[in-house]
């Protein structure tokens, strides 16, 4: 069972073990694949849907009979309404693993985030440190997985770095820019899942940082963005509360005028989102792609 099999991380997790289930003696050849969705629609492939809200106990009743193994990926990265990050985040984890413990289910994989350790500082990752307690005091066997920023096609980072580049004659930077990110490809991402769905008895217990081929510094990555873009365009720095403010002002404004930040997300901007201890080239058998080698898709945007 996938919850938030139709996001982003969800695609890149159901290409891998697409790929892991090929032929008749792969790890997931006889597997059956559910996710778990608030409007299910028809089959897709080997993909089956089960309607159910990770927000609402009442309607994950009876939906993990039979599963036995979880991979939890829903989450949002901006609180919208009462779609906020405790309730998503902590609150939905909390009722899926209850419901997992319930089931019987053996093995409960959850997508965390780096920077969700002891006494995080902004929200997002509270509630991203109360899920992975959750989990850890649930008595389920459990894998946790903590990536940097994940790129690929359809992402919401890389590509909204990309369309910075491309709008402005000179390149904005927050703040120093001096933030260290380790950007790990989705299709790396959705191997280390599979590699951990296959494997329990090595995963269980585990909480693997995910990092990608190479870290930079913030603005390391729009120099590795405006090359591939070939946009070779001078940069200029912005001081965080000049946008702290410019952020706050924006908001009665329609979204498609708003900054491309939250408040939280300019702040958490100033975090490193790097790992000195990536687990990614282990699960997958290989070196992880680097930023540069994989980011071939913003040209098409």
């Amino acid at each position: 069972m996938i919850t938030g099999a139709t996001g982003f991380v969800g695609s890149g997790i159901l290409r891998a073990i697409g790929r892991m289930g090929d032929g008749s003696s792969g790890p997931f050849a006889d597997t059956r694949v559910q996710s778990l969705q608030r409007k299910p629609g028809r089959a897709i492939g080997r993909v089956e849907t089960v309607a159910g809200d990770v927000t609402d106990a009442s309607s994950l009743s009876g939906k993990l009979e039979g599963v036995d193994t979880v991979i939890h990926l829903v989450g949002i990265i901006e609180e919208s309404g009462d779609a906020t990050f405790d309730k998503v985040i902590r609150q939905g984890t909390e009722n899926m693993v209850q419901e997992a413990s319930r089931a019987g289910v053996k093995h409960f994989i959850l997508m965390s985030a780096l920077g969700a350790h002891d006494n995080p500082k902004f929200p997002y990752h509270q509630a991203k440190h109360r899920a992975e307690e959750a989990v850890k005091s649930s008595g389920l066997r459990y894998t946790i997985f903590r990536p940097s920023v994940i790129f690929g096609e359809g992402d919401g980072f890389i590509t909204v770095l990309a369309g910075l580049v491309r709008s402005f004659p000179i390149i904005p930077v927050a703040g120093s820019g001096q933030s260290r990110f380790q950007p790990v490809q989705l299709d790396d991402v959705g191997a280390s899942f599979a590699f951990a769905a296959a494997h329990p008895d090595e995963a269980g217990g585990e909480t693997y940082e995910l990092g990608g081929g190479k870290s930079y510094s913030y603005e390391e990555m729009l120099d590795v963005i405006a090359r591939e873009l070939g946009k070779r365009k001078p940069k200029f720095h912005v001081p965080v509360p000049l946008i702290t403010v410019i952020v706050k002002l924006s908001g009665p404004l329609p979204k498609a005028l708003q900054p491309p930040v939250t408040l939280e997300q300019l702040k958490m901007l100033g975090l490193d989102n790097s790992t000195e201890d990536s687990a990614t080239p282990r699960l997958i058998g290989h070196a992880p792609v680097a930023l540069e080698d994989g980011i071939s898709y913003i040209k098409g945007r």
